[in-house]
């Protein structure tokens, strides 16, 4: 899904803003494909792949991805207080790189920490997501940077208001702000979305279907969702222990989610007080499968 840049290329003050754009093409030659891993900076490609069997992985080398059309952001405290200078490379660019099957419309990254982040079709032609490739031109073989604490390597997904004018705007974009992302799945969104549109909930209320699209783009960041539905396993809390409490134990549910460490001292998961009252209604509404009919 190639794009062309031409008309990015401006200056703003404060955040992020364009410092170089890479010259030449923007049709990439085809990636090269590896059995195996060959460093613990390749990236993953493990579903999603013409030609390659269900169930295996192919790699991709760093070397390989910077190769790719690239630019170059700088950013201010992305990663540490002050300016930082990243290399870029947009995922629709990786994308069109790699020999993805045509039924194949979604993109999901996994991390070394059970994190997972779901980037829609509308999202990546709109919204614009990139991977990091370096940090003040030093690649994953010498992170963290000066003055971080942890590794966000092998490769950083994130998004700038440059490349897509609101983009910092939207609703829980940390959640499609990655970090340790090693592995990349390819996949049909209506497969992907499939058990959350079946059983119980097959006929959902309207507010429940807008508590799907939260979830399956916030929540399913740490949690695995009902029958099956793909996400992280960073929280892990298996979901019938969410619908529980989302069923029975309301204020709970509710004052968890915006405050977690006022609900349990040492809670690790990430406040959510910007939810209002409608958003946290959806939400619940789709996790208990709240029907049309009701």
């Amino acid at each position: 899904m190639p794009v062309s840049f031409s008309h990015l290329s401006r200056t703003v003050s404060g955040g992020w803003f364009l410092v170089v754009w890479a010259v030449g093409t923007l049709t990439a030659a085809p990636l090269d494909l590896r059995i195996d891993r060959s460093s613990p900076f390749d990236l993953e490609i493990s579903a999603g792949l013409a030609g390659v069997p269900e169930g295996e992985s192919r790699f991709v080398a760093w070397e390989d991805i910077v190769a790719l059309p690239s630019s170059q952001l700088e950013v201010e405290g992305e990663f540490v207080p002050g300016l930082q200078t990243v290399t870029i490379v947009l995922l629709e660019d990786l994308w069109a790189a790699l020999p993805v099957s045509g039924d194949r419309d979604t993109a999901i990254a996994y991390c070394t920490d059970d994190y997972f982040s779901i980037f829609q079709p509308e999202f990546i032609a709109e919204q614009k997501p990139f991977l990091i490739t370096k940090i003040n031109d030093q690649g994953p073989q010498a992170w963290p940077p000066e003055g971080l604490a942890f590794n966000p390597g092998p490769y950083v997904i994130s998004m700038a208001d440059q490349l897509a004018p609101g983009v910092s705007q939207i609703l829980d974009v940390g959640h499609k702000r990655p970090w340790g992302v090693d592995e990349i799945q390819f996949v049909a969104l209506a497969e992907y979305e499939a058990p959350a549109r079946t059983g119980p909930w097959l006929d959902l209320s309207p507010r429940a279907i807008r508590g799907r699209e939260l979830w399956i783009n916030s929540c399913a960041s740490c949690h695995q969702g009902p029958q099956g539905l793909a996400g992280g396993n960073k929280s892990k809390r298996p979901f019938p222990v969410l619908e529980a409490h989302a069923r029975y134990n309301d204020a709970y549910f509710r004052n968890y989610v915006s405050d977690p460490t006022g609900q349990i001292a040492g809670a690790t998961m990430e406040p959510h007080p910007h939810y209002t009252t409608e958003e946290m209604d959806e939400l619940i509404a789709f996790i208990v499968a709240e029907s049309a009919a009701d």
